[in-house]
């Protein structure tokens, strides 16, 4: 069995699916026709530019290019995480925070599974890490982005700070004082892996496996790679999460324990 091939002209007709979400943007007043058709567009120059980018890699990979890609992916993922947080300190402090937020959470999850688990043969095999690293990384930056937000968010609040410092004043250390603020923002943003994780196979069937098993490849075997990504779904959200509440707090505190008082991003 072989993939269906989808010329250009043909992939063009998809588009109108979008217009069918911009039409509805009209229709309700959401003012989201410009970003819809932006998005739309822009997404898809972008995949096509990686899917080019990508065929070249593959194609005379070494080393230095299958890492260098990897550290861009990260760097815009940690500007992007960085860059959506509305209530914090500004992308100079987020920046290098996020970044190794990302970094610790997605080496967690893919550095076990190509040494203990794939073994690809070169151990940079770009259409292994590549692909992989991706959805990863992906995931940690939706997770860091969400944690920092929650806690900065929460600790602008008039009502928030005064339980903080009162905490404090009480004799609580600062992590047991943004304990709850942590604690709410960390759980919140593993929901939505923990819903994917049991409703997997139920209510959808996940990208990857679905590519897959499109292209040829034997539904158990796609289902074993499936697997291991669901996993490694979760210790990333989990480890960046928990990286992501841990800069924050640093932020939020001096070396002292006293509450850097924020008002606004």
């Amino acid at each position: 069995m072989t993939y269906l091939d989808i010329p250009l002209p043909r992939l063009a007709v998809a588009f109108a699916l979008v217009l069918v979400a911009i039409l509805v943007s009209m229709r309700m007043g959401l003012h989201l026709t410009w970003a819809l058709l932006v998005g739309a567009v822009r997404g898809a120059v972008q995949l096509l530019a990686v899917g080019y980018l990508l065929v070249l890699l593959f194609a005379h990979q070494q080393p230095a290019s299958v890492l260098g890609l990897l550290a861009v992916m990260l760097f815009v993922a940690a500007w992007t995480s960085a860059s959506r947080v509305e209530h914090g300190p500004g992308l100079r402090v987020l920046l290098p925070r996020s970044l190794a937020a990302i970094v610790v959470g997605s080496s967690v999850a893919l550095v076990p599974i190509f040494v203990l688990v794939l073994h690809p043969s070169p151990w940079f095999d770009a259409r292994y890490l590549v692909p992989l690293s991706g959805m990863i990384v992906a995931n940690a930056m939706n997770v860091v982005a969400q944690v920092q937000e929650r806690i900065f968010a929460s600790t602008t609040r008039d009502g928030t700070q005064a339980q903080i410092e009162q905490l404090l004043a009480l004799g609580a250390t600062s992590r047991q004082a943004l304990g709850p603020e942590v604690t709410a923002a960390v759980r919140a943003a593993l929901i939505p892996t923990l819903n994917g994780l049991l409703t997997v196979g139920l209510v959808a069937l996940p990208g990857m496996m679905t590519g897959q098993i499109l292209s040829g490849t034997a539904p158990d075997h796609a289902i074993r790679y499936q697997i291991i990504i669901l996993y490694q779904l979760v210790v990333v959200a989990a480890v960046s999460g928990s990286m992501a509440a841990y800069f924050a707090r640093r932020v939020l505190f001096t070396k002292w324990d006293q509450l850097v008082v924020r008002r606004d991003g």
